[in-house]
């Protein structure tokens, strides 16, 4: 088995790179960017709008096992080009919408379309063609993709300035045809050649009659990393109506917010400086533990403000370490055979857990205070520790 070359002579992995920050910010981050021009031209509420993202996740969370199955199969050279297309028809489609049922009917084909084409995918195709040497180059791909948002904000909020929002769906669509498709085709067929060219014992599909839920392991990893997920979610959703009932001022508010963000990247930088000399799941532990320190940071803002800076930095760099490790993690406790399905059933719960993340912190803010969702938001990942701690050594 020779080493794969360096990043920057990685052909596919760069290709991933450019792909992944495009593909997210077209048919993820488009959503929260131009969300309030579409309540704004049809009068919908914010709760009938975001129900159609939490479809997406939803049903994104369903495909994500059968997409992983297929890229099991060697499929992933077909799936990639198909799930790009399939995006870019729905964001056409988008820009057509003129009720809320067609408006959900998109945004439900569209989360289909992110199992074909966002992380969970775009790393079981990785992990199939490189195993243990994999992590560096998930590290690469979502150190660029962490500046999607970076993208999608700005680019949006000028176009649609210009030109209204359906032209920004425009753009986004033509970036996805332009740059996407001929990026996923050649990355994947290039990773699927790296995978048929490994041993038959390390690339070959799952026992075909093997419950993934009976895999070892399955439940600790994939309990855990959606308890953490519904913590995400939760905070991410209602961040602003929270630090708004906690007296933060609100140009701190929004700083606070923007760091999330770069905080991200940072905590990604240091993976990467750190290398293959820190433990998987140790450091996943220590992001879990991080996210509960985040939550308790925001709490703290009520009687000191400034903290908020502090809860954005413990936030961002806990969640951006995750995303890298978590197919590191499921490979190490899992194994290879059948990786891209055991990835899937675990990215199902966690997209579940974070598609029905806003609604109930917004439901537990009404019922109990925000008291109540920030204990919540402190005792889900403390949970997935536990979870986790259950791994056999």
């Amino acid at each position: 088995m020779t080493d794969a070359p360096p990043i920057w002579r990685d052909g596919p992995v760069l290709a991933f790179m450019v792909a992944e920050t495009l593909v997210w910010a077209a048919i993820f981050y488009s959503f929260p960017a131009l969300v309030l021009h579409w309540q704004d031209e049809f009068g919908w509420s914010a709760t009938a709008a975001l129900g159609a993202f939490s479809l997406a996740l939803g049903l994104q969370g369903l495909a994500a096992p059968w997409v992983g199955r297929a890229i099991d199969r060697g499929l992933a050279p077909w799936g990639f080009p198909l799930g790009t297309l399939g995006a870019i028809a729905g964001l056409a489609a988008l820009t057509q919408v003129q009720t809320l049922w067609a408006f959900y009917l998109v945004w439900g084909w569209l989360g289909l379309m992110m199992g074909f084409t966002l992380y969970d995918a775009c790393f079981s195709v990785v992990t199939r063609a490189r195993g243990a040497r994999a992590r560096a180059a998930i590290t690469a791909i979502t150190l660029a993709a962490g500046f999607a948002s970076t993208l999608a904000y700005p680019l949006t909020a000028f176009v649609t300035a210009l030109a209204g929002w359906r032209a920004s769906v425009w753009v986004l669509a033509g970036l996805v045809a332009l740059l996407v498709l001929p990026m996923v085709a050649y990355a994947a067929h290039r990773l699927e050649g790296e995978a048929q060219a490994r041993t038959p014992a390390t690339t070959g599909p799952a026992p075909p009659r093997t419950r993934v839920s009976n895999r070892p392991g399955y439940w600790p990893i994939a309990g855990g990393f959606a308890l953490t997920s519904l913590g995400v979610g939760i905070v991410l959703s209602n961040l602003m109506p929270l630090m708004a009932a906690l007296d933060v001022p609100t140009p701190l508010a929004i700083l606070a917010a923007s760091t999330i963000g770069p905080a991200q990247v940072a905590g990604r930088v240091l993976l990467i400086l750190a290398g293959a000399r820190v433990a998987a799941r140790a450091v996943v532990l220590g992001a879990f533990l991080m996210l509960a320190a985040a939550s308790v940071l925001l709490g703290a803002t009520a009687a000191l403000p400034a903290l908020a800076l502090a809860f954005a930095i413990a936030q961002g760099v806990g969640n951006g370490v995750i995303s890298i490790l978590r197919p590191v993690v499921i490979r190490e406790a899992m194994g290879e055979q059948g990786f891209g399905e055991s990835a899937g059933a675990v990215a199902r719960l966690s997209l579940f857990a974070f598609a029905v993340a806003p609604g109930l912190g917004a439901v537990l803010a009404d019922l109990m205070g925000h008291g109540a969702v920030i204990a919540l938001c402190v005792a889900a990942p403390l949970t997935g520790v536990l979870m986790l701690r259950r791994l056999a050594p």
